[in-house]
């Protein structure tokens, strides 16, 4: 038996459907790259990467992030490796649905994380692009709750720092003209900071929870935390330097839950 045949025995065994997609995206990513194609997780298996939820029906959602997505390699490795049922785009294995997308708009590519798994290294779709899409969508152009209560855990966990959010790049897709929602953001990053207050999690290490100024992608630069133009937390009468950040973790780290 080979080690493809012991990973999906393993992935088998796993009772957490959500674990056990992740560990499939893991070994799917890996034998794609063998083959020189890149790919990037995204829906709803990257929201609970990042948010630390659990789907009562997880999915495997991927997309090329570089390469060509071949239907021959597709099949030798869908079909002839996994042992997976499906065509091209669409597959079962190990008990997961595995969907591949034919494109996906990644405006940052730069911010995409990595996940270390038992079985290879996944690629996570922005979280700053998934939040800004969720904060637009709970708005526009109607008031979606499940969207808005989507948006409010990626906050806090931002804030609780579970991963490590790119704020000013976050804060450039809110205030972008086709998305327009900075105040949004503002109001809602405020009610997740209270919230994180009051569970005692870890302080928000970015600096005042007032409305935020809007930010361009031509300004954004200068809103980074020490640049001049920015305020330093205040408490009373005396400022108080910022402790400086931790060093940046890996979303994928031991002590974030699949």
């Amino acid at each position: 038996m080979g080690r493809i045949d012991d990973a999906l025995q393993i992935l088998a065994a796993t009772d957490d459907g959500t674990e056990r997609a992740l560990q499939l995206a893991g070994l799917i990513s890996t034998l794609f790259k063998i083959k020189g194609v890149s790919l990037v997780i995204t829906g709803q298996l990257a929201y609970d990467s990042y948010a630390s939820t659990s789907s009562e029906y997880p999915e495997v959602e991927m997309a090329v992030f570089a390469g060509e997505f071949a239907p021959r390699a597709v099949l030798e490795i869908m079909r002839g490796q996994l042992y997976g049922k499906g065509s091209l785009y669409r597959w079962l294995v190990a008990g997961v649905a595995v969907h591949f997308l034919h494109d996906i708009a990644i405006a940052r590519r730069e911010l995409c994380r990595e996940f270390t798994t038992n079985h290879g290294v996944v690629k996570l779709l922005p979280v700053e692009e998934m939040t800004a899409n969720y904060i637009l969508a709970s708005v526009y152009p109607d008031i979606d709750p499940v969207a808005h209560h989507r948006a409010h855990l990626l906050l806090i966990n931002g804030l609780a720092e579970t991963f490590q959010m790119d704020w000013p790049a976050l804060h450039a897709l809110c205030h972008r003209p086709d998305y327009r929602v900075g105040e949004e953001l503002a109001r809602m990053r405020l009610a997740a900071k209270k919230e994180v207050d009051a569970m005692g999690m870890e302080p928000d290490r970015v600096g005042e929870t007032g409305p935020l100024p809007s930010i361009t992608a031509a300004t954004e630069a200068e809103t980074l935390p020490g640049s001049p133009e920015s305020p330093a937390p205040v408490e009373g009468d005396e400022a108080k330097v910022a402790a400086p950040p931790p060093e940046p973790r890996v979303v994928g780290d031991a002590s974030l839950p699949a």
